[in-house]
């Protein structure tokens, strides 16, 4: 397929994050064509076959999405144009967002994990995410020592190239030093290459690792929230929107573009605060005056 080609051609102009999506992409394609030999132009009627395919197969609708776009964007370098793509499935649909309250970081902070030194360095690694901001795991993956000066972080988002700005404390401090090691370029020991893609590659290995790490940690904490590498910036948002830190700030702090996107990260919160909210105004509708004595 031609479009294997194009994704080659784009390394190097493309973070490596979206050329993975448009890879797989790519593959699912060639997977329904194996499947639908009979199907041979791509057009409206086989994108329309195509997504239902993905449907069948259990593909939520937001990765069907994902993998529409990603096709939709080679197409256009490939023919110029992306009208077949006009009644395509390229939105998203909302999803419950997961966070964590005060309560349950102190109950993973709490846990004694010296004999699972695996699941202490995931823990560690999670609650650095939160001290820092937010941070993702694959910005902590990468995070280099020279990105630490004096008492802060200065780094790039990946995925949005945007400029991030973290003041050091005491807790990140030590979980810094607790596992510094002086033979990698790499604040934490994470990754071991520092050449592309390999080093990609083994991001990917081991965010599957940390994922599956963290589940286990939600179970010991007795939590009812499912740990992954996403919770943590839900989490720092949520903490912060209900200190009533102003929204601008928060999107600062977790290199956002604009504040739609940040949004999205406490939207669940403000479903809440409208559940409470209404709750106080119809008790107050509702609730029997005292008589007077």
């Amino acid at each position: 397929m031609a479009a294997h080609g194009v994704v080659e051609k784009m390394k190097g102009t493309r973070s490596e994050s979206t050329l993975a999506n448009y890879s797989t992409a790519i593959r699912s394609l060639d997977i329904f064509f194996n499947d639908h030999p009979q199907q041979t132009q791509l057009d409206e009627q086989l994108l329309s076959a195509y997504q239902f395919w993905l449907q069948q197969k259990g593909i939520c609708l937001n990765t069907v999405s994902c993998y529409i776009r990603s096709l939709r964007s080679i197409y256009n370098l490939l023919v110029g144009n992306t009208l077949i793509f006009n009644n395509a499935f390229t939105g998203g649909t909302r999803t419950r967002k997961r966070s964590l309250s005060v309560e349950d970081v102190k109950k993973l902070k709490a846990l004694r994990l010296k004999e699972m030194p695996q699941l202490e360095m995931a823990r560690d690694l999670f609650l650095f995410s939160i001290y820092a901001l937010g941070m993702p795991f694959v910005d902590m993956a990468f995070m280099k020592k020279e990105n630490v000066q004096f008492d802060s972080i200065y780094y790039m988002r990946h995925k949005t190239n945007q400029p991030v700005f973290v003041p050091l404390e005491p807790l990140m401090k030590y979980i810094i030093r607790k596992y510094q090691h002086p033979d990698t370029a790499y604040l934490f020991p994470i990754l071991t290459t520092t050449e592309q893609p390999q080093a990609y590659l083994q991001y990917q290995n081991k965010l599957n690792t940390y994922n599956r790490l963290l589940k286990k940690l939600s179970s010991l904490a007795g939590l009812n929230v499912n740990l992954s590498s996403y919770v943590v910036r839900h989490t720092w948002a949520s903490l912060a929107y209900s200190s009533n830190i102003e929204l601008n700030v928060i999107s600062k702090a977790l290199g956002h573009t604009n504040t739609n996107t940040t949004q999205i990260y406490i939207r669940e919160l403000e479903d809440y605060r409208l559940k409470d909210a209404n709750h106080v105004v119809l008790g107050a509708i509702f609730s029997r005056r005292k008589r007077r004595p």
